[in-house]
């Protein structure tokens, strides 16, 4: 079976069925998944560029501090050799009594055994007046020369004196040797004395090294990118430095003088004292930021400056971290789309759930809800939805049932009502000569039928009867006691010639069979056309209006009896007086005085007479009065059945003579009560 919801109900995207992509679980879970990746992948990035900068920093100084200790080790190494072996040669010298051609024999040998050594002097003052000095150098080449033979005058040059009177040997600044073919030379020189403590220098003996031999150690390292490598003479002559060469034989001092590398004074500083250094700088011409390591070569006077720039290292850290960046983003894609997968895998049983969700929104509660079987939420969601959808098809199934009853319920008040409506006498208008009477009365049930009721009866040509009541209670029962009491009233009235009588035949009858025990208020009379007499007895009902023609209204006096059909009563005072020419009689339920507004105020009997109009037609006072009721009770509901009543007699004009107001007496006498 599939029923119909009205679309008002259910909103239109939820009708559709499948939700949207962009708002489905589904998508919900990759995206989420990928923020999550994406704020993993930031936080990792940014933890790792931290940790590593930190870390490649670090590395980057140790790096460079035992690059500088091992090439200087390097250095030193070669310088040592040098050193040692001219030490050897001194002692040998000193020692022992050699001749000219076995000085020159050990000088070669002394060459040829020092790795990297181009050339050898040995020069020696004589030790007596006959004896000759020695002077000769030795080249690795076999371009030996004899300073004493040629002439040099040696004992006049800068560097022969400083080496006698040394105390210990020294290291030469880089000088161009043009007798080894234009070579940069470095001289290791070291004076000769006699054993002995207080012993007299003799001369001296050298060692030359090119200066390659020690800057080829270190040429590799000069060319790494970002790494800049320097070495520095004895004295502060460059003998290596990527910008200064070595012909312009220029001090460190002098550098920073000249190109404004005012960050390399500290550096220069631990130059001079021959101390050790790492130095966090920024070049002052490039603005660079580079790490420097200012390492003594031994005792040799010589420093090698071993500079790493922080600049490339952050780049290379930060090139690694755009990879690590590409990677992490790559694997975040594929972890969303793996995700994306998973999510689909774990959402189509919600989304299935949701279309079946979807086809009860429609009215569709034939088709079972799937995965009902299932032992995880989605069963449970699912067995709920079942469970939901059969209870709904089984209301639905009871909802159809009831609307066709209560349709039938409807069509059997609808024709009740029509029935109710068609034992209603229509208003009247009774003429007799130069006499009208004009007899109408307006209900308007609570609900289909209701229990209130009026009735004419005319059971002589002049005279005509009339009643009004309201039964206990409303609808259906209301409505047969009703029609009981009509039935009962016009039989009465039928039969007895007042009022009074008529109440009590039928509070007689009525309170046979009322095990329901309901009761009718009732107000009857009968009116005589020609003359205007009017007789009134009630069974508890309100007393009615006399509207006169000057507009004047008044509270008939009518005593009331006790209700019909609870118990037999005949004690029904009369009331007898006069239906003046132009005056109206109207009477009500408490539908009329009952009436309430929203703020549950009543509508009250002191309101009626604002609504009557001397002059109108019983209809139109009727129409007028039941039209206030319900302006002013607007918006609240009708709550009680309302009945309007009104008769009114008028006389044509010319035949009517003129009615003295009436004396004391008469109005005393209009109004006696006849106790039945």
């Amino acid at each position: 079976m599939r029923n119909a919801v009205p679309s008002s109900v259910v909103p239109e995207r939820d009708v559709a069925g499948a939700a949207h992509w962009r708002s489905s679980l589904r998508t919900r879970i990759a995206l989420w998944a990928g923020l999550v990746n994406v704020v993993l992948l930031v936080l990792l990035v940014v933890a790792t560029a931290w940790y590593a900068r930190r870390m490649i920093l670090d590395d980057a100084r140790r790096d460079t501090q035992a690059t500088a200790q091992e090439a200087a080790q390097r250095i030193d190494g070669a310088l040592h050799v040098v050193t040692i072996t001219t030490q050897g040669m001194s002692e040998l010298v000193g020692n022992a009594q050699l001749s000219p051609d076995e000085l020159t024999t050990t000088l070669r040998a002394m060459v040829k055994a020092t790795p990297g050594c181009v050339g050898g002097l040995l020069i020696l003052e004589a030790r007596a007046k006959e004896d000759a000095p020695f002077a000769r150098y030795v080249a690795a080449n076999g371009s030996d020369r004899d300073f004493i033979a040629d002439g040099y005058a040696f004992r006049e040059q800068g560097w022969y004196q400083r080496t006698v009177a040394a105390p210990a040997g020294w290291w030469s600044e880089p000088y161009l040797n043009q007798t080894a073919g234009d070579v940069w030379m470095v001289t290791y020189n070291m004076p000769l004395r006699e054993p002995g403590r207080g012993a007299r220098t003799r001369g001296m003996v050298s060692l030359d090294l090119p200066l390659t031999s020690l800057t080829d150690m270190v040429d590799a390292l000069a060319h790494l990118p970002g790494w800049r490598v320097s070495l520095v003479a004895p004295a502060g002559t460059l003998a290596l430095n990527p910008e200064v060469g070595v012909e312009r034989e220029e001090t460190l001092e002098d550098y920073i003088a000249r190109s404004g590398r005012v960050d390399l004074g500290e550096i220069a500083q631990a130059v001079r004292v021959r101390r050790p250094l790492q130095h966090l700088h920024v070049d002052a011409v490039s603005g660079e930021r580079r790490y420097t390591v200012a390492e003594p070569v031994g005792d040799s006077g010589w420093t090698l400056l071993v500079a790493q720039s922080y600049d490339l290292v952050t780049a290379r850290l930060t090139q690694a971290l755009w990879l690590l960046v590409a990677i992490g983003t790559l694997l975040a894609l594929v972890c969303m789309l793996v995700v994306s997968k998973l999510a689909r895998h774990v959402s189509q049983p919600v989304e299935d759930l949701s279309s079946s969700a979807a086809r009860l929104a429609q009215g569709d509660y034939d088709m079972p809800v799937p995965f009902v079987q299932r032992r995880d939420e989605v069963g449970q969601m699912a067995r709920t939805l079942e469970h939901a959808r059969v209870s709904i098809r089984q209301q639905l199934h009871e909802i159809e049932d009831m609307t066709a009853a209560r349709q039938k319920l409807e069509s059997e008040l609808s024709i009740a009502r029509e029935i109710q409506q068609a034992m209603l006498p229509p208003g009247r208008v009774i003429d007799r000569e130069d006499a009208h009477l004009e007899a109408y009365a307006r209900l308007e049930p609570a609900k289909a039928v209701g229990g209130d009721f009026y009735c004419f009866i005319q059971t002589d040509p002049d005279g005509l009867w009339f009643a009004i009541g309201d039964v206990s209670d409303k609808g259906v029962p209301a409505a047969l006691f009703m029609a009981r009491t009509v039935t009962v009233l016009e039989v009465a009235a039928s039969t007895h010639p007042s009022p009074e009588r008529v109440l009590a035949e039928a509070s007689r009858r009525l309170v046979q069979g009322n095990d329901a025990c309901m009761f009718a208020t009732v107000l009857c009379g009968r009116v005589d056309v020609r003359s205007g007499a009017c007789v009134l007895a009630s069974a508890g009902h309100d007393a009615p209006l006399l509207l006169h023609a000057d507009g004047r209204h008044e509270a008939l006096p009518v005593q009331p009896g006790p209700p019909l059909g609870f118990e037999v009563g005949d004690a029904f005072p009369l009331w007898s007086g006069q239906l003046p020419a132009g005056a109206t009689l109207l009477a009500w339920t408490d539908g009329i005085t009952e009436a309430f507004d929203s703020r549950d105020v009543a509508f009250g009997p002191e309101r009626i007479p604002d609504a009557l109009r001397s002059g109108a037609t019983a209809r139109e006072q009727c129409e007028a009065l039941i039209a206030r009721v319900h302006a002013f009770t607007d918006p609240a509901p009708q709550s009680d059945d309302i009945t309007v009543l009104a008769i009114r007699r008028r006389l044509d004009r010319a035949a009517a003579s003129p009615e003295a107001p009436p004396t004391q007496e008469n109005a005393h006498a209009d109004a006696t009560v006849h106790p039945a």
